[in-house]
């Protein structure tokens, strides 16, 4: 029989065992959540806080499964190329369209998104979308707007060009550097009274874009786990409630 040292008759594999437990438990894997930077009231942040109608939402779904978690806050493009190449393993709110499909997996949406082309209130120069032709566009990449160009082989008609944040092409909408952006009627209707600038929307072509979070191709459980409790969340109001929060007098439904 193997000899195993004691301390008061416990062995001394079990008490290790005991001792460890505590460490183990502050170690448990955080699930790692996307959120975008710049893109009020969605997702963005406060003195460093991760905040907006998608972080709420993301919060209350962790808390639900009893989950540790951390948001991952980084630019749009940095945050989702992590989640394709890298460690995070869900974005909150993300448009769901053909060509994401193929490297992310979906839950069902829980909102929709609008993407509308926002002008200087004041400018007298633009009048129709053909007026935008050969001047500088703000775009939105994989937007409803910018595919629906592609579709139509009128995206070249603009000088399209990218910036880090919606709150970016914002600024320099009102500066004159651009003389149109193309991103979610929310965001920028948010950023405009943030700037206290006037904005009219010129063009707003977009149905709605169905709004979900997307895990790692092939991350089933994790997908299930979201999926469920998103679905639970919905159905006892509670999404509408957050949602009420940011947007009040609106619905979900665009």
């Amino acid at each position: 029989m193997p000899y195993f040292a004691t301390y008061k008759n416990v062995p001394l594999a079990a008490l290790l065992l005991c001792l460890s437990l505590p460490a183990l438990a502050k170690h448990t894997p955080e699930v790692r959540c996307g959120v975008a930077t710049g893109f009020p009231p969605y997702q963005f942040s406060i003195d460093g806080e991760t905040t907006g109608f998608d972080a709420d939402v993301a919060r209350l779904i962790f808390q639900r499964l009893g989950k540790a978690f951390q948001f991952r806050q980084e630019s749009w493009d940095l945050v989702f190329n992590e989640l394709r190449f890298g460690d995070i393993e869900v974005i909150a709110g993300m448009e769901v369209n053909d060509l994401r499909t193929k490297f992310f997996d979906f839950t069902r949406p829980y909102y929709y998104r609008y993407d509308v082309i926002f002008i200087l209130e004041d400018n007298q120069q633009i009048a129709k979308l053909e007026d935008l032709h050969n001047k500088f566009v703000s775009g939105d990449r994989h937007s409803y707007i910018e595919t629906h160009w592609k579709e139509l082989g009128t995206l070249y008609n603009f000088r399209i060009i990218a910036t880090p944040s919606k709150e970016k092409s914002m600024a320099l909408l009102k500066a004159g550097k651009i003389q149109a952006a193309i991103m979610p009627k929310a965001v920028g209707l948010y950023l405009a009274r943030q700037m206290g600038i006037g904005v009219t929307i010129l063009d707003n072509p977009d149905p709605g874009s169905p709004v979900a979070f997307a895990v790692k191709k092939g991350n089933s459980e994790l997908l299930s786990q979201i999926e469920s409790t998103l679905h639970a969340l919905i159905e006892e109001g509670e999404v509408e409630r957050l949602y009420q929060k940011w947007f009040p007098h609106s619905s979900n439904k665009g």
